[in-house]
């Protein structure tokens, strides 16, 4: 099974306000969804992010893939782009992407009641949910350039 989570920012780069969503737990997270058949990751994030929210965006790459193991649930999160993506089809796919607010306009409550915009290099101050926990346990790092070169959105 194919997931989708989007970050969706004011702007596109590394200083672009991320849109963060509190859920009913309490806990913040980014709009996911999963990805439909013959339907590609670009079009996912773009459906969600209108669905969801309200909110017009454009798809951009794809940040991070996360493979997890239905047999123990434990999700590992793969930088794009820095090394080849293990293509066993016994794993869900949990696939990260990067959009931007096309109309500028604030997201619609409805799944999500609270919303919050915060700049890339404040995410890691807030308490994520699920897969979202461990993708950014590699993109914090990643984002504030203290590990992986930055190849995000430009």
């Amino acid at each position: 099974m194919k997931y989708i989570s989007v970050l969706i920012q004011h702007h596109a780069g590394p200083t672009g306000d991320v849109l963060i969503c509190k859920n009913a737990d309490g806990k913040w997270e980014f709009p996911h969804d999963r990805i439909r058949t013959m339907e590609s990751g670009e079009e996912a994030a773009e459906r969600l992010a209108w669905e969801q929210l309200g909110m017009k965006t454009v798809a951009g790459k794809m940040t991070m893939v996360g493979h997890k193991k239905p047999q123990d649930g434990v999700s590992e999160h793969i930088p794009c782009g820095n090394i080849t993506h293990n293509t066993n089809t016994k794993c869900d796919y949990h696939c990260y992407y990067e959009a931007v607010n096309k109309w500028q306009s604030e997201p619609k409550p409805g799944t999500y009641t609270e919303f919050k915009w915060v700049h890339p290099s404040e995410l890691g101050q807030y308490e994520f949910a699920g897969d979202d926990a461990n993708f950014m346990a590699k993109y914090d790092p990643w984002i504030n350039g203290r590990e992986i070169p930055d190849v995000r959105m430009n």
